[in-house]
């Protein structure tokens, strides 16, 4: 039958290689006496290390391990439970063990425990929102800034622990920040980010104890997310009714939190993509856009709680717009190739950009040449400026999304009373002459003449019908000239009142010497 003891026995504790030894004399014999003296004199020379007495006495430990009873009887093997408490700096100290044994064994109990104890002078760092706040959780987001850490004093008695050294993402300067066992941030001081806190003790018997340094990982997020790259782009225009709609939407610390996230188009919600990886949000109208104004609403929320709301609005115009045109405010005839050219345009949602003329009604070309929106665009010339008859004109009109009208038409009949110019004499199209000179004449006497040279400037104009140029560059030259007839008699030539279509005249002046190689080759080839 088995029944439970309670044994008593020194306890031998050492810190450096975590050995527990116990002795125990069931039977006080003289023999035995004289054993469990030499054996704990032999453990304290062993085991004992003075030099941890702080630590050892400052700890609680529960060890259970195997026990051996020997003598009187066979070797068996029964467990035990041993409970030590601290009693001053001693490392030998009194210690209960409970167990179960066979009644029959006698003899001495040997326990050795191969636990290495831990030994802090602090332990259990934690921290809150404040001292009556919530606990904040290490290694989560959380908005808390400016949280209270506080930590346990394990060394006995605690004032054996004089201060404290701490940090926050370096390890501590070795100079005592607090004597309290806690630390409250002041408001808002910790940025966004994860952080280390650190807390070094700093013990009476000695000094910094690096081996109880604490650290708790806290992080922290108290950024809003960050709206970017809206497309369409803010104020803008276009003319697609399902054009997609999309941000770059991102945060630097917890993440978007999509089910919190929402975007409303026109104040109507709308389900929307978010490309973590791409920090791309995203949403594809499933129906045409409004005509006219939209707007949009996007309120991005992180993980934590931090939000950010923004709003941008664009345009959506697709009907094209509408207009028509006249030429000289309507007139049956002109006597000039220059006529002007009277605008009518509507655009219901962005306006009128650009005015697109043209003479033959093609629009190739001509929408390479925009003209700026206004109702009268003066001086245009019309289709062979140099004939008589009906002439026509096409507009189309271009409004600010890029949407085109349709080409409307007005015509005019032409009666030309401008003269014509024709060039008589000039230089040959091949010379090696560096001079040159020109006569011409026009179709009505008396009329003024203007001509000019390659890129110079149109002369004034005079009646002179013949100029003369000396000493020309080599290369390629043009001659222009034009003539006036002052219908008015005002002494003036005005635009409409000259030739629409000057002459011109185009040769080549060669260096010195240019025919009579051509000769010698004409003569080589010949042989």
């Amino acid at each position: 039958m088995k029944k439970r003891k309670c044994l008593n026995a020194p306890v031998i504790l050492n810190k450096m290689t975590g050995f527990l030894f116990v002795s125990y004399i069931r039977n006080k014999t003289p023999w035995n006496l004289i054993c469990y003296v030499l054996l704990v004199i032999y453990s304290l020379l062993l085991f004992v290390n003075p030099a941890y007495g702080l630590e050892v006495s400052s700890s609680n430990y529960s060890l259970s391990a195997v026990a051996f009873l020997s003598g009187g009887g066979a070797l068996s093997s029964v467990h035990y439970n041993a409970v030590w408490t601290a009693a001053g700096e001693s490392a030998g100290s009194p210690a209960t063990l409970t167990g179960t044994q066979f009644s029959s064994q006698v003899g001495q109990l040997f326990l050795l425990v191969t636990t290495k104890p831990m030994l802090w002078v602090v332990t259990n760092l934690q921290a809150k929102t404040d001292v009556l706040g919530l606990i904040i959780p290490e290694r989560i987001w959380q908005k808390d800034n400016d949280p209270y850490f506080y930590w346990q004093v394990d060394v006995v008695p605690p004032d054996k622990a004089e201060g404290f050294s701490f940090s926050l993402d370096t390890l501590p300067q070795l100079e005592i920040n607090t004597t309290e066992p806690n630390y409250q941030f002041p408001p808002n001081s910790i940025t966004s980010g994860k952080h280390i806190f650190y807390v070094l003790p700093y013990t009476r018997a000695r000094g910094w104890d690096e081996k109880s340094l604490l650290s708790f990982e806290i992080w922290v997020d108290v950024q809003a997310p960050v709206v970017s790259s809206m497309q369409p782009t803010p104020a803008s225009l276009t003319s697609n009714n399902h054009i997609p709609i999309s941000c770059t939407l991102t945060d630097a610390h917890s993440g978007i939190d999509k089910l919190y996230t929402t975007l409303t188009l026109n104040n109507q919600a709308v389900l929307f993509d978010y490309d973590v990886e791409k920090q791309l949000l995203g949403y594809k109208p499933v129906t045409p856009l409004s005509e006219g104004d939209n707007t949009l609403l996007l309120k991005a929320v992180d993980a934590v709680g931090n939000f950010v709301v923004k709003g941008w609005n664009f345009i959506v115009d697709t009907q094209s717009p509408s207009g028509s045109i006249l030429i000289n405010a309507g007139q049956e005839t002109t006597h000039s190739a220059y006529v002007s050219i009277n605008i009518e345009a509507q655009d219901a949602t962005s306006g009128i950009k650009n005015i697109y003329l043209s003479n033959d009604g093609v629009f190739d070309t001509e929408l390479n040449k925009p003209y700026s929106y206004s109702p009268l665009i003066p001086n245009w010339l019309l289709r062979d400026a140099d004939t008589n008859g009906a002439k026509a004109v096409y507009a189309k009109f271009e409004d600010f999304a890029g949407n085109f009208s349709q080409a409307y038409q007005a015509e005019i009949n032409l009666d030309l009373l401008a003269p014509n110019t024709r060039i008589i004499s000039g230089p040959p199209t091949v010379t090696e002459e560096t001079e040159a000179t020109f006569m011409y004449e026009a179709s009505k006497a008396p009329c003024l003449f203007s001509y000019k040279l390659d890129n110079a400037d149109w002369s004034n104009w005079q009646s002179e019908y013949k100029v003369h140029f000396g000493t020309l560059d080599i290369g390629n030259h043009y001659f222009y000239v034009k003539s006036g007839f002052d219908l008015n008699g005002d002494s003036k030539i005005t635009i409409d009142e000259e030739d629409p279509t000057p002459a011109q005249w185009v040769w080549t002046i060669k260096p010195q010497g240019y025919f009579e190689k051509l000769r010698e080759r004409i003569l080589f080839w010949r042989r």
